[in-house]
């Protein structure tokens, strides 16, 4: 096994790498065909209690870093102060607009860090931050286009000037009053935005508690179909990188936010709020707690459902039937659901209200 080396195919970025060799060939290996032994990957140390995905986003950034950044100093469990980084890079001099370096947290299934506090922490030291999730990483690659920058993330918000001197509040005090101007817009410059003929979103709402990595994996969708006609779309991501996706989409009418603001509301009822016979009280081992069924489409019956799995988890499942062929999709929701549900059902009454 040998490691190659970050490279760029095309317009991509690779970073480096595995990868096996026939036997014939490892005789063969040089530093000149792209290829490097383990020694080459220097820092990329697995620490103690650490999983291979977290190690593999470590790795990733640290290559991508090194590729972007070739004169600065890029290290692995590196420190600020007595802040460790996942990965740190640091300049020789400070290098606008990026400060001192910058620091890189991988998020991978760790939702305890204070990211708020952790960067301020960084920012307060001149090193810019970014923190990354397993959505942000592509094969072999990653985008940092989230990276707060020292400029301008690291100045004070002019609200806060609480003890600074009167002469450096009257100089950061807004010097003219706000305008407000309606100025109407002309109707071409609306009609370049014609969507009509594609999927529109209108809304989403995340189903799950948690950091973006995690909540990001269970969704509503309103949408607005080619055909005109408002949708509601439930799906999930599975776990890992580039997890599969499954969702379900059905057609809504008017009446149908009513149905969905009452399934919420018996949703916090009876799947929060009440007690739910054990496992070994029900008769079936999937307990149903409430279902909305929808007006949907001519010839499609369309529901969305709430059960207690064998394991008591509260599962939501959206659900249509059409010529005897059925699709599902089904998810684990915690209470965040119902506000989410709440708000879709508002949201669609707004849009069809905009549609009329």
């Amino acid at each position: 096994m040998g490691v190659v080396k970050s490279y760029e195919r095309g317009d991509a970025f690779v970073s480096r790498h595995f990868r096996h060799h026939d036997r014939d060939d490892r005789a063969e290996l040089s530093a000149t065909d792209g290829q490097s032994t383990f020694g080459d990957l220097g820092n990329a140390v697995k620490c103690p209690g650490e999983s291979d995905e977290h190690l593999k986003m470590k790795s990733i950034a640290y290559a991508r870093l090194e590729h972007d950044f070739p004169d600065a100093t890029v290290e692995l469990e590196s420190g600020v102060d007595e802040r460790i980084a996942d990965v740190l890079l640091s300049f020789d001099e400070p290098c606008a607009p990026y400060g001192n370096g910058i620091a890189v947290e991988a998020q991978y299934r760790n939702e305890g860090k204070d990211i708020e506090a952790v960067t301020d922490h960084y920012l307060n030291r001149g090193y810019s931050v970014v923190w990354l999730y397993e959505d942000d990483f592509s094969g072999y690659d990653v985008d940092l286009s989230g990276l707060l920058t020292v400029w301008p993330c690291a100045l004070p918000d002019r609200s806060g000037l609480e003890g600074y001197p009167d002469v450096i509040r009257w100089l950061r005090q807004e010097k003219s009053p706000a305008v407000e101007l309606e100025i109407p817009i002309p109707g071409e410059y609306w009609a370049s935005f014609d969507k009509s003929g594609e999927w529109v979103a209108v809304a989403q709402r995340y189903l799950r508690q948690g950091r973006y990595s995690h909540s990001s994996r269970a969704w509503a969708t309103i949408s607005r179909s080619p055909t005109g006609h408002l949708t509601l779309q439930i799906g999930k991501k599975d776990w890992g990188f580039g997890g599969d996706k499954h969702r379900v989409t059905v057609q809504l009418e008017r009446s149908d936010c009513e149905e969905l603001r009452s399934f919420a509301t018996e949703l916090k009822q009876e799947g929060f709020e009440s007690n739910h016979p054990s496992a070994d009280e029900r008769e079936e081992s999937w307990y149903d707690l409430t279902t909305a069924w929808f007006v949907g489409s001519e010839n499609v019956t369309a529901w969305l459902s709430a059960s207690l799995s064998p394991d008591d988890e509260i599962v939501l499942s959206l659900g249509k039937k059409h010529l005897g062929e059925t699709d599902r999709v089904s998810l684990q929701i915690d209470q965040t659901a119902i506000g989410a549900i709440q708000s879709i059902a508002d949201l669609l009454e707004q849009a069809f209200e905009m549609e009329s």
